[in-house]
């Protein structure tokens, strides 16, 4: 992938993540960015563990669909 190619992708994904409904924003965001556990998002969001593992699945096949062109490429 060329420099302007990463940029261009980089780009896509912030738009994408912040285009997320604010609670898979969040999950996902606590889970990849900050490395959270399952457990320590939970506890955050004051939801279950079956919850914030359904908002990450979510939000990632969210973000999956929309990146897919540049996933392609």
């Amino acid at each position: 992938m060329t420099e302007l190619k990463r940029l261009e992708f980089y780009g896509q994904l912030q738009t994408a993540i912040a285009e997320l409904p604010d609670i898979f924003r969040t999950t996902i965001m606590l889970r990849e960015i900050e490395g959270m556990t399952y457990e320590e998002i939970a506890e955050i969001t004051q939801a279950t563990l079956g919850t914030v593992k359904s908002r990450i699945a979510r939000a990632r096949y969210r973000l999956q669909v929309q990146l897919q062109p540049y996933l392609e490429a």
